[in-house]
């Protein structure tokens, strides 16, 4: 009788266990989306400042800060496309992660938790080069 409450008790806690990891998942996954979310639709405005930019490059210093806040515009676009694509390779849309294999689960947790501080950088990187070039074409 014993041992059944044991065993009882420590089953409970473990289905708590796997019940926080799965809400860390959770968490982690919609806050990463939400900042995908975020940015997504910035694409187009640095679509617009590239080609904006283009017309002010030239071989003058002045020319080169312009095409240097284009490169960053770029550099920042090709980071979205990239990490878009490595994300959706990394999480699937038909696939349901589950706790059922520890293992693979916590892989995924870890690789998740990755991916949050890669898009938060991604964040900051698009808008750094979204409001430097803004700053620029104001004063031209």
């Amino acid at each position: 009788m014993k041992q059944c409450i044991i065993s009882l008790i420590l089953l409970i806690v473990s289905c708590n266990q796997l019940s926080k990891e799965e809400q860390e998942f959770d968490d982690l996954m919609q806050k990463v989306i939400d900042v995908h979310d975020e940015v997504m639709p910035k694409m187009g405005e640095m679509s617009s400042l590239i080609k904006n930019l283009e017309a002010k490059i030239d071989t003058t210093s002045t020319g080169q800060t312009y095409a240097n806040a284009q490169k960053k515009l770029k550099d920042s676009y090709d980071f979205m496309m990239n990490w878009m694509s490595d994300f959706s390779n990394k999480f699937p849309h038909n696939e349901n992660v589950t706790p059922e294999d520890e293992e693979e689960f916590n892989l995924k947790l870890e690789i998740l938790r990755e991916e949050k501080i890669e898009v938060n950088k991604l964040r900051d990187q698009i808008n750094a080069s979204i409001d430097n070039a803004k700053k620029l074409l104001e004063k031209s």
